[in-house]
């Protein structure tokens, strides 16, 4: 009897310590998760503050490019930054300075020459052409003990000169206060750095850290500096302090947002019931060892632990995004106060119910879509989507949503986390209308001018001198650049707002391949190159808009004659790979930089080659193409090897064969 008690007590404690072991590491994958979603919303809120500093300063330099005028009037200029200024909570101060340096007007109450502090800033500009932000390295301290971020943009002359920057200050105390409000225990801390490793921003503050380039520390180089985003435990160099911590990196910006719990903490309920369990079961251990025959009673019995995560739970309710736990099945099984306050339902109401009563009809089967994606393992980046309010009003939504494993890192769950982005979506929409109405507005002035400008090249109306026909020639080139930008911008605004038809049908691409290249052999011609459709089957036939694939046609032609060598050949490929046709478009030019590869396809992009701006074209044709393509179900892409070829390829969806088709 002696020798079964014995064994029962040795399996009963081998239970037990089993049990905390799994509680364990659930609790500290639980502090992971914590980590990694308040460093989500931490990279989401600063992300969003820097977007729309970023507007307002993209909406001031485009006034002042667009009428030179407005900077010598400095009351409407004060006016415009002043208006800016109070409708963004984050500014504290913005100023227009002249390519001297010269403060030309600022909401500041005294000005003149631009300070040491802002310096970086306009030196940056001031060496480099091109328009994008520029971000200090560091948060500077001003003279009134405040703390600020510098962002600011180039602005240019009419031709292309450097005229001087809009800048702004941003207000650290912005941050801190959203900070601040996030519960990270007594030992958490949270931090910003830049993609190089100067650390911007601490919580708690440690001045003496602020502006230190931490790029060089093995945490630093082995676990920020490469994924987009992650978690890992560590402990800190500055107060010693062992962490939980995770990182997000900004969207668009070259910041990194870190949050850390105090790995102390997050144990701290797993501590507490881990000594109610070593005092329960020893207590048991004792009673059974002492009373034999109660064994047999007692056997049946099975101790329950249950970690307790009251400390996680409060960090989580005090997020003000919705953090939503599900299953697999898209089951929800935690809603946060956030949650609460965004759809309107409380955790009874909707705990146990399914996530699509989240969204909008037609979004609720992307919705098993992207859960399908976490059952893979895969992470979903920001998405928008819309939602459902209990009360039936939708609203616009940024969602991310991550995978939950256990102990043995098998997928359990989903966790979302979801924030409402409605007023920046009717920003956008006011953004994308005044774009459109401007546009329209300007195309029928121009197409005016560039007729009028016509007949007075060709002679009709009158001769003209030699010098004088230069100019006209000049001036109606530049007006056909200017309707091609609008007609752009137009279609760039169409595909962004839904607006855009497309007549889906079957087409004939080797067909078409021979009509872009008669209607885009003079533009070839014009730059000492010529198209050869070198490679194709008799027919090839596809599923596309024949209009939009002609645009396709022209982009991609104009392109490589823009940059091919003079009396080079550009070959023109088609062939059939699967369910799908690819269209080959090779030149023999430069190449494509490497540091531009990675934004080629974006809005306004223009590579640098030979030291000199590429060969016209407002860098909108790419990006309209790569919409296109993907909009009739294919795709784009490229291979560069550079002084000797580059091949842009787009495919398109082959159709059904018939039986009259030829090979």
């Amino acid at each position: 009897m002696s020798l079964f008690v014995v064994l029962v007590c040795g399996v009963l404690i081998g239970n037990n310590v089993w049990q905390m072991w799994k509680t364990y590491e659930m609790a500290l994958r639980a502090g992971e998760v914590a980590a990694g979603n308040l460093a989500h919303a931490m990279s989401q809120h600063s992300g969003d503050t820097l977007k729309a500093v970023n507007a307002a300063l993209v909406s001031l330099v485009d006034r002042l490019e667009q009428d030179e005028v407005l900077a010598g009037h400095a009351e409407k200029l004060a006016l415009s930054l002043s208006r800016q200024r109070e409708s963004l909570p984050q500014l504290k101060q913005l100023s227009v300075t002249d390519a001297t340096g010269k403060v030309l007007v600022s909401t500041a109450t005294e000005f003149a020459q631009i300070s040491e502090l802002e310096s970086a800033n306009f030196i940056y500009h001031r060496d480099h052409a091109n328009v994008e932000w520029y971000i200090g390295k560091s948060a500077q301290v001003l003279n009134d003990g405040s703390w600020v971020f510098m962002m600011s943009r180039r602005f240019n002359h009419t031709n292309g000169d450097f005229a001087g920057i809009v800048l702004a200050h941003i207000n650290v105390e912005f941050f801190l206060k959203y900070f601040n409000s996030i519960n990270l225990g007594k030992k958490g801390s949270i931090a910003m750095l830049t993609e190089d490793g100067i650390l911007v921003l601490r919580r708690p503050m440690m001045i003496s850290a602020i502006g230190k380039n931490y790029s060089s520390n093995p945490i630093f180089r082995q676990q920020i500096s490469g994924p987009r985003s992650g978690t890992f435990s560590v402990t800190s160099r500055l107060d010693k302090v062992e962490r939980v911590v995770g990182y997000s990196r900004l969207d668009q910006f070259p910041l990194i947002a870190v949050a850390a719990l105090s790995r102390d903490e997050i144990l701290e309920g797993w501590r507490s019931s881990a000594i109610v369990q070593v005092i329960g079961n020893g207590v048991l251990v004792i009673i059974l060892l002492i009373f034999g025959r109660v064994i047999v009673r007692q056997f049946s019995r099975q101790i329950q632990a249950a970690a307790s995560l009251s400390q996680l739970s409060a960090i989580i309710d005090s997020s003000e995004d919705a953090i939503i736990g599900e299953t697999l099945a898209g089951v929800i099984t935690s809603w946060n106060a956030g949650a609460e306050k965004l759809f309107g339902y409380t955790a009874s109401e909707t705990i146990g119910a399914s996530t699509n009563m989240l969204y909008a009809d037609e979004q609720a089967e992307l919705a098993k879509t992207r859960l399908a994606s976490i059952i893979r393992g895969e992470s979903v980046s920001h998405f928008e989507s819309a939602g459902r309010r209990k009360d039936g009003s939708k609203v616009q939504l940024s969602v991310v949503m991550s995978p939950v494993r256990d102990g043995e890192q098998l997928i359990t769950g989903a966790s979302t986390i979801a924030r409402d982005i409605s007023e920046r979506k009717q920003v956008d929409t006011i953004k994308a209308a005044f774009v459109s109405t401007v546009s329209h507005e300007l195309r029928t002035p121009i197409t005016s001018i560039r007729g009028a400008l016509g007949l007075l090249e060709s002679g009709t109306i009158t001769e003209l001198s030699p010098k004088a026909l230069q100019l006209v020639r000049i001036a109606h080139n530049n007006s056909k650049r200017l309707v091609s930008l609008v007609n752009d911008i137009l279609d760039i605004e169409k595909m962004a707002s839904g607006y855009m038809k497309f007549e889906i049908q079957r087409v004939d691409l080797v067909a078409l391949a021979m009509q872009a290249i008669e209607a885009n052999a003079s533009y070839a011609q014009s730059h000492h190159s010529y198209f050869v459709l070198e490679q194709h089957p008799k027919f090839a036939w596809a599923m596309g808009d024949p209009d939009r694939i002609m645009q396709v046609f022209a982009n991609l032609l104009s392109n490589a004659a823009k940059y091919s060598p003079v009396n080079e050949k550009i070959s023109i490929r088609i062939t059939r790979a699967d369910e799908h046709y690819r269209v080959e478009v090779e030149d023999h030019g430069a190449g494509i930089p490497e540091m531009f590869r990675s934004r080629i396809f974006g809005k306004f992009a223009q590579a640098e080659e030979h030291g000199e701006k590429n060969l016209g074209g407002a860098g909108l044709g790419l990006n309209i193409t790569k919409n296109l393509v993907e909009k009739m179900g294919g795709e784009i892409g490229f291979e560069s090897e550079p002084g000797v070829r580059t091949v842009f390829w787009v495919t398109l969806p082959a159709s059904e064969r018939r039986r009259d088709d030829e090979v």
